[in-house]
């Protein structure tokens, strides 16, 4: 962040230069169509330019931003699958609704729901999406062997640091990604 990277096709190469399982960009719409990159930094990154720069085995994860009718995700997905195959994408969101939507128009899309605490409520009901994405911090191993054995992939999210990679991996999660690099 310090570097200004985020959301830019040379922050996504950092990372795939760091061996990240994910990148994650956060999508908003452009208001005269098509899609940009942004983080509120006050700048903008056009997504094909950021899709561009993803690795060959990394993943990404398309943090939906605002609101999206049908024809604007179905813009999106086609513009995604343009640079990468879907199978290597997961489209998240803070709320539900965007990832309902979206499993209505594709249902063999994988979607994430960021958060501690709509992860927990996976524990006691089936959910309609795949993937939990959950800080680093606040992340233990009882924890994400309970959520996998609901059948919940579970991501971890802000990895930057060479120790904390470390330590995500030994919590047996199913991947982890980065939006930023710090030294």
């Amino acid at each position: 962040m310090g570097k200004g990277m985020q959301n830019t096709p040379e922050g996504v190469l950092l990372a795939a230069q760091q061996q990240a399982d994910f990148v994650e960009l956060d999508v908003v719409k452009r208001a005269g169509g098509g899609f940009r990159c942004a983080h509120g930094l006050g700048r903008a990154t056009d997504l094909g330019d950021c899709l561009t720069a993803v690795g060959e085995k990394m993943g990404l994860i398309a943090h939906l931003k605002g609101r999206y009718k049908e024809a604007d995700m179905l813009l999106l997905v086609e513009e995604i699958t343009r640079h990468l195959p879907l199978e290597r994408v997961v489209f998240a969101a803070h709320g539900s609704r965007v990832l309902c939507l979206l499993r209505h128009l594709s249902p063999n899309v994988r979607l994430a729901r960021f958060g501690l605490l709509p992860a927990l409520v996976g524990l006691w009901k089936p959910l309609p999406w795949d993937c939990c994405m959950i800080n680093q911090l606040v992340l233990t191993k009882g924890l994400v062997h309970a959520l996998q054995q609901k059948g919940l992939e579970v991501m971890a999210s802000c990895v930057w640091e060479f120790r904390s990679r470390q330590n995500v991996r030994e919590l047996g999660v199913d991947g982890a990604f980065v939006n930023l690099y710090r030294y």
